[in-house]
Parts: structure tokens; sequence; C-alpha cells
């Protein structure tokens, strides 16, 4: 009987200790360094993102957090390697809305933008502004369609190259609205500018702050607010939803994804961190400058909006049959 009971005892131990082991492990993490791998270069919204959370990240985990610039390949060399990293939460990426459009636009795509990796949370959402050049006239998104379809294969717009966001963005519009318009790809969006502000360009689709100084100058005109809600350094610019322009977007967005298969408790503990660090004012303040609104969500509401974005973005550039090359 004593032996039994001493072997039950030993059983109930041992689970015990089991239990408690699992449990402290979870507690543990982190107890190393965390990586942030950008996949851009240096400079751009994705690179200021992740080291805006790398730099009040570590006071909160209490492990020092580093960022790896691993740009090339239009972002497909950094996500590779987020995708293909231990799947343990200790390297996780930051990567802007060109992840959504990836599988329609690079043959053969080393990993899957949504199965492969565990989103953690969207960061921001970009403000993208449609302007024009004043010698165009024009002053909301109606008179600027009016204009366009009077001047058909007349009026051009620039992008920073075949595929990019402002192409597909182009692209879209010309569809939705019935347009005849010129693309005209640029290296950067940067060397538009000048083509743009001489009328070389008839219009393009910017973020804020890269045109503020332009629009506060009257240098250009701002006819409509791209994406789904106003911005609110131009909180008097009606969305192209609001003007009438239904089933067309454009905006851009930042999220944070850890590799697929990483725990859920640790997804949760780095969701809860990173969110407090997007929601310090400081940080805040620093994304409107950035002209960017701070989401903030839980992951599966950014998920659900990766799956969202790049069912759309798929469906859209591969029935209007854009390519990188053209």
């Amino acid at each position: 009987m004593t032996t039994i009971f001493n072997r039950t005892f030993a059983a109930l131990a041992m689970l015990t200790s089991l239990a408690v082991g699992n449990t402290a492990k979870a507690e543990d993490f982190p107890d190393r360094p965390v990586t942030i791998i950008v996949p851009y270069a240096p400079g751009g919204q994705g690179d200021i993102t992740g080291r805006l959370i790398a730099e009040h990240l570590s006071g909160l985990i209490g492990q020092p957090v580093t960022v790896e610039n691993q740009s090339g390949a239009n972002g497909v060399i950094g996500i590779s390697a987020i995708a293909e990293a231990e799947p343990d939460g200790y390297t996780i990426g930051v990567v802007v809305a060109s992840h959504a459009m990836a599988r329609a636009l690079v043959p053969n795509l080393p990993y899957d933008p949504v199965k492969s990796f565990t989103p953690i949370t969207t960061t921001a959402r970009t403000d993208i502004v449609l302007v024009a050049n004043p010698k165009l006239g024009v002053h909301d998104l109606k008179g600027f369609i009016e204009y366009a379809k009077a001047h058909p294969g007349e009026v051009a717009f620039d992008s920073s190259g075949p595929g990019s966001n402002s192409h597909v963005f182009g692209e879209w519009l010309a569809d939705t609205a019935g347009l005849d318009l010129i693309h005209v790809p640029y290296k950067g969006a940067g060397d538009a500018l000048p083509d743009l502000l001489s009328g070389v360009l008839q219009f393009g689709f910017k973020s804020v702050p890269a045109v503020r100084g332009y629009l506060d100058n009257k240098q250009l005109v701002a006819i409509a607010a791209g994406g789904p809600e106003r911005t609110p350094i131009y909180p008097d610019l009606p969305t192209a939803a609001e003007q009438g322009l239904t089933g067309f977007a454009a905006n851009s967005w930042g999220m944070v994804m850890a590799p697929a298969k990483v725990p859920a408790d640790r997804i949760a503990y780095l969701n809860a961190k990173i969110v407090e660090v997007l929601k310090r004012p400081d940080v805040v303040d620093k994304f409107h400058s950035m002209g960017a609104n701070v989401v903030a969500n839980t992951p599966d509401e950014a998920r659900t909006m990766l799956e969202n974005e790049e069912k759309t973005y798929s469906d859209l550039i591969s029935r209007l049959g854009i390519t990188l090359n053209k």
C-alpha cells in the first residue's frame, strides 16, 4: 500500500513539476535579445517604424532589441528571412503594404504572404493623397475626372517603379473611373517631384509628409485623401469615397509579423508590449509627423486585415495585368 502511495505521489509530483516548468518557460520569455528584421533600406517608413519599436520595446521586455536591415529584391530577401526564422518569437519583422502585393507580382515567391507568418499587430496606416499640378485648374476629384476624360491619353502620373504602390493606385483609379491615363515610372518617388511641380506630370499619389510643403505653398493641389478616413493633417480634404468614387482606395500601412507557428502566448505577449509602445504619446506624435495614424490592433485583427488586403491586391493586379516590367 505504501509502495503504491509513493508511486502515485511521485507521478503527481512529476506532473506538477512539468506544469510549473512549462509555466516558468512561458513567463521567462524573452530571456535573450530580440531581433527586428526590416526588409527595406534605412531611412524609409518601415525602417523608422522598426527602430521606434526597438527603442522603446527593449525597456519593456528587459532585453536588447536590435534592428537588422535586410533589403533587396523589393523586400523579398528580408521577408524570406522572417519567414525562415526559428518560430520562437525572438525574430520578428516589420513589413509595409507592398507585402500584400507580392504574390501577384513576384514569380515563384519563396513564401506565402499570409500563411508563412503570424501577424502581431498593424502599426499604422499612412495617409496617401491624390495631388495634381495647379495648371490643370482642378480642385476636387470630380473636376479631375472630368478633365482626364476630356483629355484621354494626355494625363500622366508617376510611380516609383512598375508594380509599386503608386503604380497600382494609378491603374486602379483609371479602371474605377474609366480613365485613359499614362504611367511614368521613376527610380523613386522623390525623383518624380520636379516633373510633377513643373507640369510634365499632371498628378500622383503621395504620402502627406512628402508633399505637405508643396501643398501649403500652393505648388500642388490636394484633390482627395486616398484612404478610408480623412487625414488629420488636412481634415477638410474629403476621401475619394466621400467624393463618389467607390471601389477604390489608396493607402499604405505597416505591420509587425513573426514566422508562422510561434506559440500563441508569445504572440500575445509581443502584441501587448508593442501595442504599449505604439500608444505612447511621443510615438503617436512621431507617426503623425510622418502622415500616419497608429492602429495598434490585435493579432486576429491584423491577420484579417492582411488576408483582405492580400486578396484585394492579388485580384486587382491580376485583373489589370500589372507586372514588375510594365
